[in-house]
């Protein structure tokens, strides 16, 4: 793919960081993030617009200043057209018609406010209709009331409108990482803190970013779930074992799918340090790994809790299953693994 190195396929992306089309439509809005399609082949591109410009004595619109123009072939109410002569590669698409694109399947387009120029260089660069228009109406100062880029057959010459779908729309690269962090601002230990292992900082991401949103109706659609959360760790872990992957799954899931989710809750305060996703049994994971941490960084010696200690504290004093805090004490376990 072309410009692969600028722009990436948003279905792939969401795919690969499970994100639903609907929670990216609100991340979108709320950063304003403008998404891609590509410009389509054997097309010229024109700007077309309605402008007042300032004359030699009189303020004028661009049809009277151009008097070859009334309208355009893209609307009537435009004063004037140019073809774009700049190397466009892509053409913006707003946060509103991709939420159009998910409701209906695809949006039937035939102008865009803006467009994208590429270069090894700088990368893609933004250009707007409005400073195009202008750009075709100097030496003139001129007001440009509205503007759109449109797109002709090149044989024909004649408008076409273009059908785009969800598969066909591609986001900057940059622009991704804005998008991940947006998904994780609720959570303060969306980063690893000292007290983290490896393992749990990873379990803690998965909650972030499967149980987040998540909105489970049917036993398949939790069974799902589940094996969607056991492929992302399974390749993160530093852990084997199916088990294992079983239990750290089901330490994520919402209380309510969740049959052992323990009976006594931690306190109100510890609670509200987590975010509101987070389930009880990850709650007691992520306090126990703390006050383990705590008492090793306190011992004058060199500590490390057993893992039978910690499984121990986590059945009797938490309420975790035997299961689940046998793998719970491996993955907080943060012994160096010879």
């Amino acid at each position: 793919m072309k410009n692969k190195e600028f722009v990436i396929s948003v279905t792939e992306f969401l795919e690969e960081h499970s994100i639903s089309e609907s929670e990216f439509k609100n991340r979108i809005e709320k950063l304003q993030i403008s998404l891609l399609c590509r410009r389509p082949r054997n097309v010229a591109v024109h700007v077309s617009g309605s402008a007042i410009v300032a004359g030699s004595d009189e303020l004028q619109t661009a049809q009277s200043l151009f008097k070859r123009h009334r309208g355009t072939p893209f609307s009537e109410e435009h004063d004037y057209h140019a073809i774009v002569e700049s190397n466009i590669k892509f053409f913006s698409i707003p946060p509103s018609e991709w939420a159009e694109i998910i409701d209906y399947g695809e949006i039937l387009k035939d102008n865009f406010s803006c467009a994208f120029i590429s270069s090894i260089k700088e990368g893609l660069s933004v250009i707007s209709a409005i400073e195009q228009l202008k750009a075709q109406l100097k030496p003139y100062p001129s007001l440009v009331v509205d503007a759109g880029f449109f797109v002709t057959n090149r044989k024909s010459n004649q408008p076409q409108e273009e059908k785009i779908t969800a598969a066909e729309i591609l986001i900057k690269k940059e622009d991704t990482q804005k998008i991940l962090n947006e998904g994780m601002e609720e959570s303060r230990y969306s980063q690893k803190m000292e007290w983290m292992s490896e393992d749990l900082a990873i379990l803690n991401e998965a909650s972030d970013r499967f149980i987040k949103k998540e909105k489970i109706t049917s036993i398949d659609q939790k069974k799902e779930l589940i094996e969607k959360i056991k492929d992302w760790l399974k390749s993160r872990f530093s852990l084997r074992g199916g088990d294992l992957l079983d239990q750290a799954a089901y330490a994520i899931l919402p209380d309510r799918l969740y049959e052992y989710t323990p009976i006594e809750k931690p306190g109100n305060e510890i609670i509200k340090e987590y975010p509101s996703h987070a389930s009880i049994s990850l709650i007691m994971i992520n306090e126990a790994a703390k006050l383990f941490w705590k008492q090793s960084q306190e011992s004058t010696k060199k500590y490390h809790p057993k893992k039978e200690t910690i499984k121990n504290h986590l059945c009797d004093e938490c309420g975790l299953t035997v299961k689940l805090a046998v793998a719970a004490a491996s993955i907080i376990s943060l012994k160096p693994r010879k």
